[in-house]
């Protein structure tokens, strides 16, 4: 994968099981995956937050040491803005994945909010806190030689995971109809 993970396509053609391999009860099937889709939205939350706080805290860094113009690119107020854009998705991701992990074992209809709204919610802040961390680096943010560069690369495949941002808007919006 872009991240230089492992993954595969498995098909199964003419499967047959009989009735003991059921996992559940016949026609809940699709209850648990949703629900198992939910938990691991709510890990891989978990994993961005790390990830964009490692790409805040390099990008900072690198700030104050990178001089351009005869300063130090960090003392530039319009990057300054940046970082701390970078540091409030930070916080909005963190939020957003804390929800969805205290939500797990609650109603399914309000953990299925909570993960969908955590995978919008992240799915926006890797992408800002990738894009800034790389373009504030320069050419050197999507080297492999920076740890920036397998970063926003993790980022990207967080952000693609368990259905795009625009699904989970819908799904979102789905369950907030069915409750009002």
């Amino acid at each position: 994968m872009l991240d230089e993970r492992h993954a595969a396509d498995v098909s199964f053609n003419a499967a047959g099981v009989d009735a003991s391999a059921l996992v559940g009860g016949e026609g809940q099937g699709f209850a648990l995956i949703e629900e198992w889709r939910d938990r691991a939205i709510a890990a891989a939350a978990a994993e961005a937050c790390g990830v964009i706080e490692r790409l805040l805290d390099d990008t900072v860094a690198y700030a104050r040491q990178r001089e351009q113009f005869g300063h130090k690119i960090g003392s530039f107020q319009a990057l300054q803005h940046r970082m701390v854009d970078m540091y409030l998705e930070l916080e909005l991701a963190r939020s957003a994945a804390l929800l969805a992990c205290q939500s797990l074992d609650g109603d399914p209809a309000e953990r299925a909010a909570a993960a969908s709204a955590a995978k919008v919610t992240v799915a926006r802040a890797v992408r800002f806190a990738g894009q800034n961390a790389v373009q504030l680096h320069g050419g050197m943010g999507m080297t492999d030689e920076l740890a920036i560069g397998h970063y926003f690369k993790r980022a990207t495949v967080i952000e693609h995971q368990f259905g795009s941002a625009g699904w989970h808007l819908a799904r979102r919006a789905a369950l907030d109809a069915r409750a009002a």
